[in-house]
C-alpha cells in the first residue's frame, strides 16, 4: 500500500512539473524567448560589400558611410588598410568600370576573421560583423494570456542583455561610426523588447518560429 501511494505522489509531481511549464510566469516566457534567441538573437552589423573592400582616396574623409567605418574597425584591429590603385566598378555595373584609381583598401585581420560572417539577407548573402549573443536579462511585463483563434498567445515584453558582448563594440569610434552598434549595446538591460509568445503542448513558444 505505501509502494502504491509513494508511486502516486511521484507520478502527480511529475506530471505537475509538466504542467508547470505551460503557466504563464517570468520563468517560462524567459525560457521560451532565450530558446528562439538562441537562434535568431546574433547581434552583428551588416555591410553591402565584402572583403577586400576598396574606398577611393577622395572619399575617406566623408563623415558617413564606409570610409569612417573601415577607419574605426582598423583603430579596433579588425580590419587593416593599405594604399593602392584599383577599378572600380560604377553602381550595380550599370556605369561600367572606371579607369583605375587611389583606394585604401581594406582586409581582415586575424582578429576580424574571429568576428566576420556571411549572413543571409534580403538580396542574398551579406557580410557581418559579430559582436555578441542576446539573451533574456528580465520580463519586465505581458498581457493576458488571450485565446487569438485556436491559440492562447501572450506578448511579453523584456530587457535584453549579451553575453560575450566583443570588446571592441564598445569603442568609442566604432560606436560613433555604427548608430546601429550603438543604439544596440547603450540598450543592455535598458530598452524593451516585446516578443509574442504561443501555448503549444509542451510548454510556450515564440509563435511563428
Amino acid at each position: 500500500m505505501r509502494t502504491s501511494i509513494v508511486f502516486l505522489v511521484a507520478v502527480f509531481l511529475i506530471l505537475g512539473g509538466c504542467n508547470d511549464t505551460r503557466k504563464p510566469n517570468a520563468a517560462n516566457f524567459t525560457t521560451a524567448i532565450n530558446r528562439y534567441l538562441a537562434k535568431h538573437g546574433q547581434a552583428c552589423t551588416y555591410f553591402a560589400q565584402t572583403f577586400p573592400m576598396d574606398i577611393p582616396t577622395s572619399g575617406l574623409k566623408d563623415q558617413y558611410g564606409a570610409a569612417p567605418q573601415m577607419a574605426a574597425l582598423e583603430q579596433a584591429g579588425l580590419v587593416r588598410g593599405n594604399n593602392t590603385k584599383a577599378v572600380i566598378q560604377g553602381m550595380m555595373g550599370a556605369l561600367g568600370a572606371s579607369a583605375p584609381r587611389s583606394v585604401r583598401r581594406y582586409e581582415l585581420t586575424d582578429e576580424g576573421r574571429q568576428y566576420f560572417q556571411m549572413k543571409p539577407g534580403v538580396w542574398g548573402q551579406s557580410s557581418a560583423f559579430c559582436y555578441g549573443d542576446e539573451s533574456v536579462d528580465s520580463i519586465v511585463r505581458w498581457s493576458g494570456p488571450a485565446a487569438t483563434g485556436p491559440y492562447t498567445q501572450s506578448e511579453v515584453t523584456y530587457t535584453y542583455k549579451i553575453a560575450d558582448l566583443a570588446p571592441w563594440a564598445t569603442h568609442a569610434d566604432v560606436q560613433r561610426a555604427f548608430g546601429d552598434i550603438r543604439t544596440t549595446v547603450g540598450g543592455i538591460s535598458k530598452t524593451e523588447e516585446t516578443a509574442d509568445l504561443q501555448l503549444t503542448n509542451a510548454g510556450w513558444d515564440v509563435a511563428g518560429q
